[in-house]
């Protein structure tokens, strides 16, 4: 088997990870979890639609455009509770997602991958997360904050949009200039998504120590 198959295949099961842990919970999550539950049941919906559609050689990257959206969306939700229902990231929330729809209909369209947006979401959402790495130093906490989930997802987000905002940049330029490159691209873009994933399991994880620990 191909390696760009192999790692397609371990991305997409990746998710069941943290969605599982996350079922196993439900009862209990609140907050950034529960926000995080909902985030992974569309990665997984989007990923077997992305892989039966690909299976029939029919263009996928209208689900990636708009899954692009609802993960911008509900990672941004998970900081605006954070921050109290910051009105600075509300506001960041619609101004993106206006962009996202000019970007969509007027400028790259809805069967292109759409590099401008993801571009534009992955540095929206590494500087919140820097933003709340520094927030975390200043406000310590009285626990371990390896034992917050925030700071494992703010971690994951960190790695993926940093991992990937170069991949999206450059993305429809070299697919369009040099074939092979594609393939070597949604290797890099599935490996940053397998340790998304991991880390999104290691926050619920701890999630679920922190609910026993309360009881």
């Amino acid at each position: 088997m191909r390696i760009e198959f192999i790692f397609a295949y371990v991305s997409t099961s990746s998710v069941l990870l943290p969605l599982g842990l996350s079922i196993f919970q439900f009862n209990k999550l609140k907050g950034s979890a529960l926000y995080l539950f909902y985030l992974l049941i569309g990665s997984f919906l989007a990923d077997v639609a992305s892989y039966f559609l690909s299976r029939n050689a029919v263009n996928t990257y209208w689900i990636a455009n708009g899954y692009l959206l609802f993960q911008f969306i509900f990672l941004a939700v998970i900081y605006y509770a954070e921050f109290n229902n910051s009105k600075l990231i509300k506001g960041i929330i619609f101004l993106f997602v206006v962009f996202f729809f000019c970007n969509l209909l007027a400028v790259q369209g809805l069967f292109v991958f759409n590099t401008y947006s993801n571009s534009i979401a992955g540095l929206i959402l590494i500087a919140i997360s820097l933003y709340y790495f520094y927030f975390l130093l200043h406000h310590l906490p009285q626990e371990d904050i390896y034992k917050i989930p925030l700071f494992w997802i703010s971690f994951s987000v960190l790695f993926y949009y940093g991992g990937t905002l170069i991949l999206f940049l450059t993305n429809n330029f070299f697919v369009s200039k040099f074939v092979q490159s594609l393939r070597l691209v949604w290797i890099l873009h599935n490996f940053c998504n397998i340790v998304k994933n991991l880390l999104f399991t290691i926050a619920l994880w701890h999630n679920y120590r922190n609910l026993k620990l309360s009881l």
